[in-house]
């Protein structure tokens, strides 16, 4: 009977390490996007999702304060009409407008820098280099002409599991 045992727990092994391997990128881009909305009349009409790259790859994103921003409205004039603000917020509630924002055009697109929604438009925006402090106290304000305001709250973070 132990002979038995043996010979068929004896070809049982862990393999947990290969079992789950969550692509690495994708998972540190979920845990720095935020997600806002306006919704009038009890419908979305915009939808917005903005992700900090400098969590995400430190190294090619390190100079300034870049945002990616996929924005999804009904009405296409919003992307048109240039009635888009932001702000960011450091520490003591210190503002900043972006250095730049540019368009993302499709053939750009790659493992961080892509849109979830096929009809969704992306941006980049590139903000004065932030200290420490302020980084990780980070908070944005995104305003659309006509539609509304939106608050993105980047200094709660989620660790990342450590495999």
């Amino acid at each position: 009977m132990f002979l038995v045992f043996f010979v068929l727990f004896s070809g049982c092994e862990e393999r947990f390490d290969t079992a789950y391997m969550p692509n690495y990128i994708e998972e540190k881009r979920t845990q720095a996007t935020r997600k806002g909305e306006i919704i009038k009349n009890l419908r979305p009409v915009a939808s917005v999702f903005i992700t900090h790259l400098n969590d995400v790859d430190p190294v090619t994103y390190h100079q300034r304060e870049f945002f990616f921003v996929e924005l999804f409205a009904q009405d296409k004039s919003v992307y048109k009409n240039g009635g888009i603000s932001y702000v960011l917020y450091g520490s003591n509630n210190k503002e900043y407008t972006p250095m730049w924002v540019r368009p993302i055009d499709k053939d750009e697109y790659d493992k961080i820098l892509y849109t979830t929604n096929k009809y969704a438009r992306g941006y980049l925006l590139a903000f004065k280099k932030l200290d420490y402090i302020s980084e990780q106290d980070a908070k944005m304000d995104m305003e659309i002409d006509g539609l509304g305001e939106m608050h993105f709250n980047f200094a709660t973070q989620v660790p990342l599991p450590k495999f």
